[in-house]
């Protein structure tokens, strides 16, 4: 705070000397160094003309001709000269006008800023500016249908309050409307009556951010870390609390936690760019290369884990590892965890290898692949998966 005022004071002191100095110098001594300068110039220039006229460049009548024109203008400069040196009548005018760019402009100026401004305010922080921030809506005002829909949804809900699914379209729609605060009471009801799912937390936690302009609050963060406990996979929750490490300050976990939800996310998420957006920001704030923060333990597990899974709905592979797994993935050691994910990647590619025609497996693969860092892998497992035709 003494710093803003000290910079504002210092600029205030130059911007004004610069304006108040011409009103109280005396404006002949420049239009004496003006008419000596011109002076100078002529005298060089009879010299040039001698010069000529006795090289035969110029004849006789040329040259007296040109002296004529310059001794007249040497007259006309001393006559200036002679007039500018006589000082001028002081102006009253002249301190007046000075002592009001001083003193009364820079007093409004900054009775005008701290009626109006909030220098108190701290800086947002770098992650929760607004080119982060979600885009505003231009008009507040729901569309006819929009609000009609809301209200037969209230209706339905004030006779039918244990439905959930009804209290999290309720929720949405509030979010939709900006109503952030009514959304907030939708989805904590949802949340009461499904208790544990990852969804509806993190639908909850996501509106209290909204609510709060886009901090991420102490309950906010409980219920994104509820949602990861509930589902590891869920990307959104991780976002959000990789948002709130670096709104706290802690840009280095939360580039973490941002790199995860890339290793996370499929490849045609539509949340990747804001992501990568993030990493590249929070990695030039660090001043580190973004490409040598890899996920952690508990993330690569999951990864190879999703690679591994059979395609078949239902099957034991495709829920992916349990908490349990995971924890124990993590206490592994480096060595035996990337052996561990290389085994899981590589059955996978030998499943493939029998079964070509499986376009999930091999989208699948070249998410591990990525998770990995194999780039010219996944490369080819991804256009394995581009050749066969959408399921």
């Amino acid at each position: 705070m003494i710093g803003f005022w000290l910079g504002a004071a210092g600029l205030t002191v130059m911007v004004v000397a610069v304006l108040v100095m011409p009103l109280l110098q005396r404006s002949g001594r420049s239009a004496v160094r003006r008419s000596e300068y011109d002076l100078i110039v002529y005298r060089d220039q009879l010299v040039e003309i001698d010069r000529d006229a006795d090289r035969g460049l110029m004849s006789l009548e040329q040259a007296e001709a040109a002296r004529l024109e310059i001794k007249r203008r040497m007259l006309a400069a001393v006559d200036d000269r002679d007039a500018a040196a006589t000082p001028p009548k002081p102006s009253r005018r002249a301190p007046v006008v000075a002592f009001c760019l001083a003193f009364i402009v820079p007093a409004a100026a900054f009775s005008l800023y701290l009626a109006l401004g909030a220098p108190d305010i701290p800086a947002a922080p770098w992650a929760a500016r607004p080119a982060d921030a979600t885009n505003a809506v231009a008009d507040a005002s729901p569309p006819p249908e929009i609000a009609e829909a809301t209200a037969r949804l209230e209706q339905r809900l004030a006779a039918m309050p244990d439905d959930a699914d009804g209290w999290v379209l309720l929720g949405r729609a509030y979010m939709a409307t900006e109503r952030y605060g009514d959304a907030v009471d939708a989805f904590a009801k949802a949340l009461a009556l499904r208790k544990g799912s990852a969804a509806v937390a993190e639908h909850y936690g996501e509106a209290l951010v909204a609510a709060a302009g886009g901090t991420v609050t102490e309950a906010a963060h409980e219920a994104f870390q509820s949602a990861v406990a509930a589902d590891p996979r869920s990307v959104k929750a991780r976002y959000y609390l990789a948002l709130e490490a670096a709104q706290q300050g802690d840009v280095q976990s939360a580039l973490q936690g941002w790199t995860d939800v890339a290793a996370l996310s499929a490849p045609e998420a539509p949340w990747n760019a804001a992501v990568r957006q993030q990493i590249m920001r929070a990695a030039a704030e660090l001043g580190v290369d973004p490409a040598s923060v890899r996920p952690t333990a508990e993330v690569l597990a999951l990864g190879a884990a999703d690679a591994e899974a059979a395609p078949e709905a239902g099957s034991s592979a495709a829920s992916g590892p349990g908490a349990a797994d995971v924890a124990a993935a993590a206490e592994m050691s480096e060595a035996e965890r990337a052996e561990m994910i290389r085994a899981m990647v590589g059955r996978l590619a030998a499943r493939l290898e029998a079964e070509p025609n499986d376009r999930d497996g091999w989208l699948r693969l070249a998410r591990a692949y990525d998770v990995l860092g194999d780039v010219e892998k996944s490369r080819k497992a991804r256009a394995r998966a581009e050749a066969l035709p959408a399921n």
